[in-house]
């Protein structure tokens, strides 16, 4: 008997099948339609009934809810606290590189004014420095015009005092002239005195 199962097991092995192809004659698509069956709708299977859920069960759930959302709002707040804290890190940066642009700035624009200021002293003085030159030669000229004046004065003057000192004795001359001109007239005999005629007398 177990030999013959042995040897029922070792006869019946798998056969192997080789799929030969077929030549299958094609047929046009509307006699393929009028050829296959009609479709038939699919068939609903019944919905199994939910067991009605416990009181126990329930409140697990509410709990299990309750903490999965506090849960999910403390890993928000952990994200959002650590994003803010980059974000904080890197303002900060930000900030520094931005002083720090802000003093190089500052900087050079404090260089600028001073270059400015000096450029600006520099004209100044150089202006001064002109106004200075026009205002010496104005004053030269002054002082010429007035030493010229002066100069001339004094010679209006000598020549006046020239003129009037040849008026004068021009005028002496003249006078002198004159008087030589005249006749001389002898001067009269003083009237005797008392005295004289009382002389007079005796000598006769």
């Amino acid at each position: 008997m177990a030999d013959s199962a042995e040897s029922k097991e070792i006869f019946e092995q798998p056969t192997l099948t080789v799929a030969v192809p077929v030549a299958v004659e094609e047929t046009p698509p509307a006699v393929e339609a009028a050829v296959e069956a009609p479709v038939e709708p699919p068939v609903e299977k019944p919905k199994k009934k939910r067991k009605p859920m416990s009181e126990e069960r329930k409140e697990q759930l509410r709990q299990n809810l309750i903490k999965g959302r506090a849960t999910s709002l403390a890993n928000r707040q952990a994200k959002a606290k650590a994003k803010g804290t980059f974000k904080k890190a890197k303002t900060l940066e930000e900030g520094e590189a931005e002083e720090a642009a802000l003093a190089a700035a500052q900087v050079r624009i404090a260089e600028a004014e001073a270059r400015k200021e000096q450029r600006e002293a520099a004209k100044h003085a150089r202006t001064e420095a002109k106004e200075a030159m026009e205002l010496a030669k104005g004053l030269k000229l002054e002082l010429d015009e007035l030493k010229a004046e002066r100069s001339a004065n004094k010679a209006r003057k000598a020549k006046a005092k020239a003129e009037a000192a040849a008026l004068k004795e021009k005028e002496l001359a003249e006078a002198t002239a004159r008087e030589a001109a005249k006749p001389k007239i002898p001067a009269p005999r003083p009237l005797p005195t008392g005295r004289d005629l009382i002389r007079m007398m005796k000598g006769l």
